[in-house]
């Protein structure tokens, strides 16, 4: 049984349910001292446009500032929302318009044993989201132990294959800034791409059950799962992001090596799987007017 880490055992209710949960969070004057952060620590951005997340530098010295910058500004609303709990980094993500700035379909890695702790992922948008700016899309009821899997980048989704499937479920979430949505890691989610002219910035920042050890898994030549156990600010500290989390861990040390059955489903066992995950986490298909008016009660300034 893993112990509650929202202070309000109705938030904590709706979030084991829905594997995920809409709250305000930022003031206005506290948004813009985020776009002036981001502003700062990004003095030039690409120009070819897409999705980029801080993590994905090769700057430690840049990765670690902007975690501690946006820490600082965040933890006084940890501790209104949040018990028992510890940090583990932040970044900010921000898309470029352009057809190439979706964020794919999936899930977060395993990074804590979910037997007995949670991992959340506190999204944060910087400016309003809506239908043209990549919004954040999530699959409700997608999330441990309501679908229990292991997840890596050297591990297929159990809906490898068939995202287009999964997509069809998943809302949207059109929120005011400042608003955060915070995410079970396991919870299936993805962003469009932003087609609306201007940038669109967010934040991702890490909660987990306190003093819960850091893994990550890695699936070696021979098949078998590799469990380390790692930093706590390992996710800040790859290096060549986008080759070194398919590499055996250079940090960390090797817990234990297992084998592991790792079932990727055909489409017609996902359907019904994802139907009655999403019905169980009450939303029905023809439920998005419903959603959308219970979520304006949260994203009205």
């Amino acid at each position: 049984m893993v112990a509650p880490i929202f202070k309000d055992p109705a938030q904590q209710a709706i979030f084991d349910k829905q594997g995920f949960i809409v709250v305000p969070f930022l003031t206005n004057e506290e948004v813009l001292l985020m776009n002036n952060i981001f502003d700062q620590l990004h003095p030039q951005l690409p120009q070819q446009g897409g999705f980029i997340s801080g993590s994905y530098s090769n700057d430690f010295d840049y990765k670690k500032k902007a975690s501690d910058e946006i820490t600082a500004v965040f933890s006084k609303h940890y501790e209104r929302l949040f018990s028992n709990y510890q940090t583990f980094g932040a970044a900010f993500l921000y898309k470029l318009p352009s057809q190439g700035s979706q964020l794919g379909i999936h899930q977060d890695w395993t990074i804590v044993d979910e037997e007995q702790f949670v991992a959340l992922n506190c999204w944060v948008p910087l400016t309003d989201t809506d239908a043209t700016n990549g919004a954040l899309h999530v699959m409700p009821g997608s999330h441990y132990p309501k679908h229990n899997t292991l997840r890596a980048p050297t591990l297929p989704f159990f809906f490898t294959g068939n995202e287009e499937v999964v997509v069809k479920q998943t809302i949207p979430f059109y929120v005011k800034a400042g608003t955060a949505v915070i995410l079970n890691q396991s919870v299936i989610h993805y962003s469009p791409p932003n087609t609306s002219g201007a940038i669109r910035k967010a934040i991702t920042a890490g909660i987990k059950t306190k003093n819960a050890p850091m893994v990550f898994h890695y699936k070696n030549s021979e098949n078998k799962v590799e469990r380390y156990t790692m930093p706590e600010d390992f996710l800040i500290r790859f290096e060549n992001f986008a080759t070194s989390i398919f590499e055996s861990p250079k940090l960390g040390s090797l817990l234990q090596q297992n084998n592991y059955e790792h079932k990727v489903l055909p489409k017609e066992e996902l359907i019904p799987l994802i139907t009655n995950l999403k019905a169980e986490a009450g939303f029905k298909n023809q439920q998005p007017s419903l959603f959308n008016r219970l979520l304006s009660k949260f994203t009205k300034t």
